[in-house]
């Protein structure tokens, strides 16, 4: 099978380093403000990560609360301009939007935009302790590939994940290189952590800070029913969509030790050791994180959790009660040859791989029996996932599982696993 490989050039569009978009304009002292001109506007608002939430209600799953928008006022001189200025804002990098008589539109003038799911987002970022992970900077750049690689899942002939090499890859091609494989929400695919989460950059500034070893970056689509990110593959044509219920069924699980990091291993220059390897995923990729290192405890000897789906409704008991009753309907099909839609034939199988979530507690056992040398967990306190965390922790508590706990305001945001992310790579590959 041909491999097609496409590299991709991370493009500067962080403000004040390498490029200088039009919009927004930001002050010195963290004041930015937004212009948006049409002369057919009758309302024009603003949408941003930066604006907080109201009417906040604390409850014991998290914090929720209802977006809210700041109205744009009209220049008295010019009847076509619309404009904001924010209240100076902490460094960081925010997403906005804005929405011109109801219809909600990425800025034309920025050229910087992240795609959310359905949504496209205009961005900008605050240089400083936090944006300043997040910025281009004149440091030697690692290199981003959208690879291909063969799989046996849902009959996809090839599945498509993102790779990060670091700037010496291609120079010491004696070295080999520690792998962390980084898996995305739900919503999400393998672009969104080098798009939404910035790894490129934190990478790049880390290592060029010598905060952190050079490492390979492995970020696959997490997406069972999907081979890439909607619209790039040339083999299915689909929407994004923030429900990913397919990938709730241990089909990314069962596959992933065997064609990701099997690929990998065998393309890349990777350390092939426990000591080398780390996984780490957020919200729905924390989920089928837990159950990858569970299912393969000799695998990975760093495990990242943030923000993570702790649980499912395939519970250990629900999985083995499905797969009893999926192998009772295999059996009676291979006797009398009658079909159950259910199974779909073949490895289409919706649920043939529904085992992984089977006898999780005995699993636990044998990976902290083994001992992974970290096992990271990070949530905000406004997260809606916060009592499914503290529920997990409750759990290896009970046990004396060992885990390092990173607390920290805010909610199920890309704000907060950017942070987890440059929190968790220092503390990776220290027992090589």
């Amino acid at each position: 099978m041909r491999h097609i490989i496409l590299t991709t050039l991370l493009l500067s569009c962080t403000v004040g380093v390498l490029a200088q978009p039009q919009e927004p304009r930001i002050e010195p002292d963290g004041r930015v403000t937004f212009v948006y001109a049409d002369d057919t506007a009758s309302i024009v608002q603003l949408k941003g990560s930066f604006i907080p939430k109201k009417k906040k209600i604390k409850t014991p799953a998290g914090t929720f609360g209802r977006e809210q928008v700041y109205d744009m006022q009209r220049l008295p001189a010019d009847s076509t301009t619309w404009t904001f200025t924010s209240e100076a804002l902490p460094s960081e990098m925010y997403t906005y939007r804005f929405v011109v008589d109801g219809r909600p539109i990425a800025d034309p003038a920025n050229p910087c935009f992240v795609r959310d799911v359905k949504d496209t987002l205009s961005y900008f970022i605050i240089d400083g302790e936090t944006g300043g992970y997040y910025m281009d900077r004149d440091v030697p750049h690692g290199k981003v590939e959208r690879v291909w690689y063969p799989s046996t899942m849902n009959n996809m002939a090839q599945r498509r994940m993102t790779v990060y090499t670091p700037p010496t890859y291609d120079e010491a091609e004696q070295d080999s290189f520690p792998v962390l494989y980084l898996l995305h929400g739900s919503g999400g695919d393998e672009t969104s952590w080098t798009d939404y989460g910035r790894a490129a950059q934190i990478l790049d500034n880390m290592i060029a800070a010598g905060t952190i070893e050079p490492l390979i970056v492995v970020m696959p689509n997490g997406n069972a029913s999907l081979d890439a990110a909607p619209g790039e593959s040339p083999y299915q044509q689909s929407e994004p969509s923030a429900l990913n219920i397919t990938s709730m069924l241990g089909k990314i699980e069962y596959a992933f030790v065997p064609e990701v990091v099997g690929y990998v291993e065998q393309h890349y220059r990777a350390r092939q050791s426990k000591a080398a390897r780390a996984i780490a995923g957020l919200s729905l990729g924390g989920l089928q994180t837990i159950y990858i290192s569970a299912n393969n405890p000799d695998t990975f000897d760093y495990v990242g959790l943030f923000s993570a789906q702790t649980t499912n409704l395939l519970t250990s008991k629900r999985a083995k009660t499905i797969s009893n009753i999926r192998n009772k309907a295999v059996n009676l099909m291979n006797m009398t040859g009658f079909q159950f839609d259910f199974l779909s034939g073949g490895k289409a199988d919706k649920f043939s791989h529904v085992q992984i979530y089977e006898d999780f507690e005995t699993k636990l056992a044998v990976q902290f029996h083994i001992k992974p040398y970290l096992y990271y967990i990070a949530v905000g306190e406004e997260d809606f996932v916060l009592k499914l965390n503290n529920d997990f922790r409750k759990k290896l508590d009970e046990k004396n599982y060992p885990y390092v706990y990173h607390p920290t305001d805010g909610a199920h945001t890309w704000e907060n696993w950017r942070k987890y992310l440059v929190d968790f790579l220092p503390r990776l590959f220290k027992n090589e």
